[in-house]
């Protein structure tokens, strides 16, 4: 029970990467390589959760393991979108916007007030 929070955004990580293009067409946004933000601001999430999990339940898989699941899955959806997701391509910039993300997302999560770090968890 303690992960469904990590199960439910890596689905909604999954969705926004593999879903066709077409969709996000319609959101104009002209700033440049502003898809580098969205994966950062996925993972930055990813690594909030994380963080919270690892916060209430310490152990070495959650401070360990889960931080490698995580660059994996970045990496894994890469190169999904390279190999077999239509209209999509698959960018190491992308995935090293995830990984900057994560750390990011995980070292914040030290720097917020104990009273909010426990409403995550």
């Amino acid at each position: 029970m303690k992960y469904i929070k990590l199960f439910v955004w890596s689905l909604v990580i999954a969705y926004l990467c593999f879903a066709p293009a077409d969709e996000f067409k319609k959101v104009h946004i002209t700033i440049p390589h502003f898809d580098k933000v969205v994966h950062f601001g996925m993972f930055f999430i990813l690594g909030i959760i994380m963080s919270a999990i690892k916060y209430a339940k310490p152990s070495k898989f959650n401070t360990l393991w889960l931080p490698v699941l995580a660059i994996a899955y970045g990496g894994i959806i890469e190169l999904i979108q390279l190999q077999f997701i239509y209209k999509r391509n698959g960018d190491f910039i992308d995935w090293l916007a995830d990984i900057i993300g994560l750390f990011i997302g995980i070292w914040i999560f030290g720097y917020l007030p104990q009273k909010l770090q426990k409403v995550l968890t």
